[in-house]
């Protein structure tokens, strides 16, 4: 990333995202300010459970401008939907108990944290999201045993992502912890 500061959009409404937001000043960004043009936006990432207007406008704009859309936790399923997707349901089972996880090969995101197939994680997870639900412009990236979705992408040049897990949780697997820096070097091109 060098010298360069990013300017990235990010859309919160939880104390998660507050704190999100904090830890990514540290990383030589700069949040996006309503008051400049959206066309200075590099990056733009989606803590939000609900959307308004102007959220709209600008998750539009980031499209069509095909920069690098990361979406976190609660973003995960605002971004799912609000590309045709469904919204995650609820879980009545519990599946604390599952510490495999499938990272599918060839995905953008494996490639990030340095491997594919199983992994043994421990991801908790207290909404389930499957195939039938995802937005057709996804794939699930990272799945359960059960099928559950923890991560999406959508297939090709651009870098949209969707991740159930907090990225910056320090009891990720190894590798985890590259996905924000990746994508921020991603903004930067």
């Amino acid at each position: 990333m060098g010298d360069t500061i990013l300017s990235i959009a990010i859309l919160v409404d939880t104390d998660f995202g507050y704190e999100f937001k904090k830890n990514i000043l540290n990383r030589n960004v700069e949040i996006f300010d309503n008051k400049k043009s959206s066309s200075d936006i590099s990056g733009l990432i989606i803590l939000l459970k609900e959307i308004n207007h102007n959220d709209e406008k600008i998750m539009i704009k980031s499209i069509e401008m095909k920069i690098p859309i990361l979406a976190i936790m609660d973003g995960f399923d605002t971004f799912n939907v609000f590309l045709g997707g469904k919204k995650s349901i609820f879980k009545e089972i519990d599946e604390s108990y599952i510490t495999q996880y499938f990272l599918s090969p060839g995905s953008k995101i494996s490639h990030i944290i340095g491997g594919s197939g199983w992994i043994k994680a421990n991801f908790i997870n207290d909404n389930n999201l499957f195939q039938k639900d995802l937005s057709e412009l996804f794939f699930a990236s990272i799945l359960s045993q059960s099928g559950n979705i923890i991560a999406y992408e959508k297939p090709g040049e651009n870098w949209m992502f969707g991740l159930r897990i907090n990225v910056l949780d320090q009891n990720n697997p190894k590798g985890f912890d590259k996905l924000l820096s990746v994508f921020l070097d991603k903004c930067s091109l």
